[in-house]
């Protein structure tokens, strides 16, 4: 064999092996995501942002209550807690409407390949999943507090530290929502390749 031909074979050689090793390191299988799927992930992040969002809302208006309260001035106190109830009763309507777009994000994952893809698209429907029971146990909480609230204002109510352990867990559940969607936003952001 000739140098000429030698070196020709050891490029040729070198080429191969690097087409292997990008093939290796970049897969060249391309990623398969159903419409029906990104649809729902999309509605699904909206309404698991809204959700985060009227958790903070309905947070610092129970601050607002307590300063009502403190100050008398009960009939003010009074007017914040029925909005309060009604944002609440609006949370439980986007955790209904969330569940539904994960059951068809859930549908929808036996379509998606690679499996390493699919298996990404699980964990993120998992994470939202857990945010869901979260704001139920949320939501006992927080009826329970209002429920509290309510009859303190009205001077029926005869213990204060019930009113303090129900905002304690009412801020834990608001802690473990705000990570759950921020652990479904960073898997969703994996699985559509931007991180």
């Amino acid at each position: 064999m000739g140098m000429k031909k030698f070196q020709a074979f050891l490029i040729f050689l070198a080429i191969i092996l690097v087409a292997y090793f990008l093939i290796k390191l970049f897969p060249t299988e391309v990623q398969k995501v159903p419409f029906e799927f990104k649809e729902a992930k999309h509605s699904a992040s909206s309404l698991a942002q809204e959700i985060v969002n009227l958790s903070k809302d309905l947070t610092e208006s129970l601050k607002e209550i307590d300063r009502l309260d403190s100050e008398k001035k009960y009939t003010e106190a009074i007017d914040l807690l029925t909005q309060a109830v009604e944002r609440n009763r609006e949370t439980r309507e986007k955790a209904i409407k969330l569940s539904e777009e994960l059951s068809k994000m859930a549908l929808a994952v036996p379509e998606i390949s690679p499996i390493a893809a699919s298996q990404k698209a699980l964990q993120a429907i998992s994470s939202e999943t857990t945010l869901i029971s979260r704001l139920i146990a949320y939501n006992d909480y927080l009826n329970q507090l209002l429920e509290e609230l309510r009859l303190k204002l009205l001077g029926k109510s005869i213990s204060g530290n019930k009113i303090q352990e129900l905002i304690s867990k009412i801020n834990e559940e608001v802690r473990a929502i705000n990570e759950l969607n921020s652990k479904f936003n960073s898997l969703m952001e994996r699985f559509d390749g931007k991180k």
